[in-house]
């Protein structure tokens, strides 16, 4: 099995540490917001899908979250990847993605602030 990381993640981090820090919980109301105007539509989407669903996961070539979701695409989670958003974990064929601590910041904040629209 082989298990991507971001590499200041790996360094700083113990193996398997990421995945159990990113909690699904709403922020703290003393949390700072996350800069979430740096992401696109698509990363916003992929993010929220991520927490929601508790991981992405490949099939059929296309990345799912939730079962009634829009499949996310690979460049989208590659991107997301590479700015240490996201863990991603293959093994052979079979691949899934997680919330890093950072991403999952990230997507905590825009659901706080989709909640504060409505």
């Amino acid at each position: 099995m082989t298990v991507l990381q971001d590499a200041i993640a790996h360094d700083t981090v113990p193996h398997g540490a990421i995945e159990a820090s990113a909690p699904a919980l709403p922020p703290a109301p003393s949390e700072p917001r996350a800069l979430i105007a740096i992401l696109s539509a698509a990363k916003r989407n992929a993010l929220v899908a991520c927490l929601t669903a508790n991981g992405l996961y490949k099939k059929d070539g296309a990345w799912h979250g939730p079962a009634d979701g829009k499949p996310v695409s690979g460049v989208t989670v590659a991107d997301l990847a590479r700015d240490g958003m996201l863990t991603l974990t293959t093994d052979h064929r079979l691949a899934s993605a997680r919330l890093t601590e950072r991403g999952s910041w990230f997507a905590r904040t825009l659901l706080r602030d989709a909640a504060a629209a409505k």
